[in-house]
């Protein structure tokens, strides 16, 4: 049984119709967003927000991960995630005051859940400004539902990761 919703998964990964689904903000978008129907997937916008995690499920995470921009390598470069090699800067800031958090961040390969595969590189991680970081030559290879995993290790503290859930048009 955990193969036919496995298979059914990915197929909702993959395929789909030309629907042109909204952005979070109500604009149309020209690209085909229905790849990533039915998953937790988010169409890009910047300032999207996640919260990070710890080990153990009892304590909150202490950090908010901002995505602030997204750009596809290229001539020209497009604004938000694309099938091709990604650059994106993120912010990391404290749950508790909203400063700068002092972190060490590291880039997990990008993954895609329904599929079971990722990206055979990893990201490039800079760090920039106080708790702002860029990450280059992410490798979304294909069209749909990708996560990208950051690791934020505080110079003393548990490491906590926080995840992107991001829609990959096609």
């Amino acid at each position: 049984m955990g193969l036919v919703l496995a298979g059914a998964g990915a197929m909702a990964g993959c395929g789909g119709s030309n629907g042109q689904p909204a952005t979070q903000d109500g604009a149309s978008q020209d690209a085909d967003f229905s790849v990533c129907m039915d998953t937790a997937a988010v169409i890009y916008m910047p300032g999207i927000t996640v919260t990070s995690t710890t080990s153990n499920p009892m304590i909150p995470g202490a950090y908010v991960a901002t995505l602030d921009s997204a750009v596809t390598e290229g001539t020209p470069q497009i604004v938000g995630p694309e099938i091709g090699l990604n650059t994106w800067v993120v912010s990391i800031t404290n749950v508790a005051d909203g400063t700068p958090a002092d972190v060490t961040l590291t880039a997990e390969r990008p993954w895609m859940p329904l599929h079971g595969h990722g990206a055979t590189t990893y990201p490039v991680v800079t760090p920039g400004d106080p708790g702002k970081f860029t990450l280059s030559e992410i490798d979304f290879f294909m069209a749909g539902y990708w996560e990208q995993k950051l690791n934020l290790q505080p110079a003393s503290g548990t490491a906590e990761k926080a995840a992107f859930a991001i829609c990959v048009p096609q």
